[in-house]
């Protein structure tokens, strides 16, 4: 029987499923419990939610709940800057998670004005730091849409995973992607199928009989890459998380040719 491959993330050691899922979006449909279920249930062993993720967390929670337990690798996120505000964030996770640790914990969306502040002996980086020796959260991480703090923070030695966006639409990240996998830094891919308002486009003209790269190929194009670790598109419903458990478990890895021609139909389809 076909199943998810797993991949090490980075110096965490932790062997997560290279097909995770992205948790934003899950609770805004009344679909979205019974998503997680089906994720879980197909073998996909990583869930990335976030403070700030509305609902969320609960969500999570309700589920954890709901099967007795967790036999799955959970990520977090704090968009606070200061070490109080993140450990606060830590302490209202766990509660909403109803768990006593969480896997990863990641510093979110961290901008060029930002570093400075998450980086001092008063930022959010020391405050994870010391939920991480309370033994609150098992590593920590950082998420960034700006190319200049992902070179920071895969430079500094300070974080166990970084998050990025990369896909066929936007593949600048594929040098740090590269550099990441050096150090030992687990990446973990956001926006895999190009976000969701693309996603939905791309579906439109799917169904008006247009030529189009499909989730299931962009989402091929990713795991293609060996040197990240996990990919999380964002679901909603059920039948979405069939669809890229089914990719992922019968996809082939592209050669460069192919990998270079999804980039340049990609590139047409941003002006389409």
């Amino acid at each position: 029987m076909a199943e998810i491959k797993k991949r090490r993330l980075g110096k965490t050691g932790l062997m997560v499923t290279e097909l995770g899922l992205g948790a934003m979006d899950t609770p805004t449909v009344p679909e979205g419990e019974q998503a997680l279920h089906t994720a879980l249930d197909l073998g996909i062993n990583y869930i990335d939610t976030a403070r700030i993720y509305q609902a969320s967390e609960y969500l999570i929670g309700e589920v954890i709940r709901a099967r007795g337990g967790r036999s799955f690798y959970l990520a977090s996120k704090t968009i606070n800057r200061s070490a109080n505000g993140a450990q606060y964030d830590v302490d209202r996770s766990l509660s909403l998670l109803g768990v006593d640790a969480i896997d990863v914990y990641q510093v979110d969306d961290v901008l060029p004005e930002d570093w400075d502040k998450v980086m001092s002996e008063e930022g959010a980086l020391a405050g994870l730091q010391v939920a991480k020796m309370r033994g609150l959260i098992g590593h920590i991480g950082i998420t960034s849409h700006s190319l200049e703090v992902l070179e920071k923070a895969i430079a500094c030695g300070e974080f166990e995973t970084v998050m990025m966006e990369y896909s066929a639409f936007y593949h600048e990240t594929e040098g740090l992607i590269a550099k990441a996998k050096e150090r030992d830094i687990g990446v973990v891919v956001m926006r895999p199928l190009g976000g969701s308002g693309r996603t939905s486009s791309i579906r439109t003209r799917m169904a008006a009989g247009e030529r189009v790269l499909t989730p299931a190929m962009l989402l091929r194009y990713v795991l293609s890459n060996p040197c990240i670790s996990v990919a999380i598109p964002g679901v909603r419903y059920p039948d979405r998380v069939r669809q890229n458990v089914e990719t992922a478990e019968t996809y082939r890895p592209l050669t460069e040719a192919l990998k270079r021609q999804w980039e340049v139909e990609a590139e047409a389809a941003r002006f389409a």
